[in-house]
């Protein structure tokens, strides 16, 4: 069980600050499940209830500081996941951002730079879908590594865009 203040990743909804745990008096709901009560980094206005049996399976501890430097040394190690179609590269990205494993988002962040330079190239843009993952794995991640660095977010950015594909221009 997670302990109030902790920082965890949960599932693809990004990184979260466990307050606290609570009983649900809802309608349909058993008195006597656990939640625990979770603030979203990104909106810290609002609170997200999970149950607490589901920690074992969506929901996991924000990198520690160790292995957070371990990992930015490693980011040029990472490659863009390898898809022949575009059907083939919706399913990576979307299985990806779903596993929320840190060497994944980087792989969706890196394919979906590499599409932007080659779709720059041909005078285009991302598609509304390529954006959406793009923002999806990019604030999961960069929120994990910004407080596991204790670093601001656009230092995080700057750090993984020195190691990938640059705009075409």
């Amino acid at each position: 069980m997670y302990q109030s203040g902790t920082y965890v990743v949960y599932g693809c909804k990004g990184v979260h600050k466990i307050i606290g745990t609570t009983h649900l008096n809802l309608e349909g709901i058993p008195k006597d499940k656990e939640y625990y009560i979770l603030q979203a980094v990104k909106k810290p206005d609002g609170a997200v209830y999970a149950p607490v049996e589901a920690g074992k399976t969506n929901m996991r501890s924000v990198m520690t500081r160790e292995q957070a430097e371990s990992f930015m040394l490693g980011v040029e190690n990472i490659h863009a996941l390898q898809c022949k179609t575009p059907k083939q590269r919706e399913e990576n990205c979307r299985d990806s951002i779903k596993s929320c494993a840190p060497d994944a988002l980087l792989q969706v962040i890196k394919t979906l730079m590499e599409r932007r330079v080659e779709r720059a190239r041909q005078g285009k843009k991302l598609t509304l879908l390529d954006l959406h993952f793009m923002e999806q794995a990019e604030d999961i991640l960069y929120e994990e590594l910004s407080i596991s660095l204790s670093i601001p977010r656009v230092e995080v950015e700057e750090r993984i865009h020195a190691h990938s594909p640059k705009k075409a221009g």
